[in-house]
């Protein structure tokens, strides 16, 4: 496995700015969607197993939203997973409704709706980023433990991936909404990425 340690200055920079360039534009969508200044820490980078993977998710339930990116071929790069703690999810249905007064089909719909935007502001930076383009499916959307979320992913990618980035960062608002986001590239895409950091 390529550990973290292994690359140089230059090349944890690269993939902290390939993370800053995605959550920034992230960010900026999230912000125009809330009408609301949102910051966002600097990513950390992970580069791990896929089977430790489970072991970099925090245990916690949150409103998850799982979008699967394709290449213009069609074929999986892997996955976005965007994460929102429970709390932080109350409070983004609250400003996106202005009421908390909402279904569970609301709640969903608001949920998924700020994932996609989220994924969309994403690809599209890494895109740019990475001279590829990430086509972000519909999300899919589920209410559980943050690992209990990843299981059906981890055990597809565990037959074609041995290495994953990770990369987390948190975009918070005035009203101390928190959102996560792990970007889980597939081999073609870690390739690509790692192409990168070779050529510098």
């Amino acid at each position: 496995m390529l550990e973290l340690e292994c690359l140089s200055e230059m090349e944890v920079e690269v993939l902290k700015e390939l993370g800053n360039i995605g959550t920034g534009h992230a960010a900026t969508s999230l912000s125009k969607l809330l009408d609301k200044y949102i910051e966002i820490t600097v990513p950390e980078v992970k580069i791990v197993s896929i089977a430790d993977l489970r072991g970099e998710l925090y245990e916690e339930v949150v409103a998850g939203v799982l979008i699967a990116l394709q290449d213009l071929e069609g074929n999986n790069s892997g996955y976005l997973y965007v994460m929102v703690p429970m709390k932080s999810a109350d409070k983004l249905v609250v400003e996106m409704y202005g009421t908390e007064d909402v279904d569970d089909e609301m709640y969903a719909s608001a949920v998924m709706e700020a994932g996609n935007i989220l994924a969309s502001s994403f690809c599209d930076a890494s895109a740019d980023f990475l001279d590829i383009i990430l086509l972000p499916s519909p999300p899919n959307y589920a209410v559980d433990m943050a690992t209990a979320v990843m299981d059906g992913v981890v055990s597809q990618m565990a037959q074609k991936s041995d290495n994953l980035i990770i990369f987390e960062t948190k975009l918070n608002s005035e009203s101390n909404i928190e959102i996560n986001l792990a970007l889980l590239p597939e081999d073609d895409l870690f390739s690509n990425i790692m192409n990168i950091l070779e050529g510098l």
